[in-house]
């Protein structure tokens, strides 16, 4: 009995790793956020942060790239049920999932400003002060690009958004 438990833990991790595999091969935003939770890593070690406000960070750096995973997941799986025929719904879905990257994105960025910004500046010189109030202003100023992404109007509508899809009644 313990054999068929291990060997479906093992598929199920292999499937994983071929989902990990087909990530990084086909979605460039993926591959941005691999490199870019990579540098933040060399930064964590550069600046020698206490092992909880690593723990923080490489949690949100985590939470990013998950999240971009079940976007990914969500496209492939709308693309194949709505084949060539585009539906309102299957955007809505697409653009639900987006949003839910963005704003994992702009979550990773304000905890790396505020737990990263006065380590950084204190390792090239800054005084703590300063640092601390300039990791609050960019942690400030992500939410507001986050925010300024997330409210911009739909392509092809510059002035309203339309009215938010429905399922037809059966």
């Amino acid at each position: 009995m313990q054999s068929s438990r291990s060997n479906s833990l093992a598929q199920a991790l292999a499937y994983a790793a071929e989902g990990l595999r087909y990530a990084v091969r086909t979605q460039r935003t993926f591959r941005i956020q691999l490199a870019l939770a990579a540098a933040v890593g060399v930064v964590l070690l550069w600046v020698q942060a206490p092992a909880l406000e690593a723990a923080v960070v490489v949690l949100a750096m985590i939470v990013v790239l998950a999240a971009e995973l079940l976007n990914t997941g969500v496209e492939v799986v709308v693309d194949l049920l709505v084949d060539r025929n585009h539906h309102v719904l299957a955007k809505v879905a697409k653009d639900i999932a987006a949003a839910g990257v963005v704003v994992t994105v702009v979550g990773a960025a304000v905890i790396g400003f505020l737990v990263l910004g006065p380590r950084v500046g204190a390792a090239v010189g800054i005084d703590a002060l300063t640092a601390a109030r300039w990791s609050r202003v960019l942690a400030f100023v992500a939410v507001l690009a986050g925010a300024g992404i997330l409210a911009q109007p739909p392509r092809g509508s510059p002035h309203a958004r339309p009215a938010p899809p429905t399922l037809p009644h059966r």
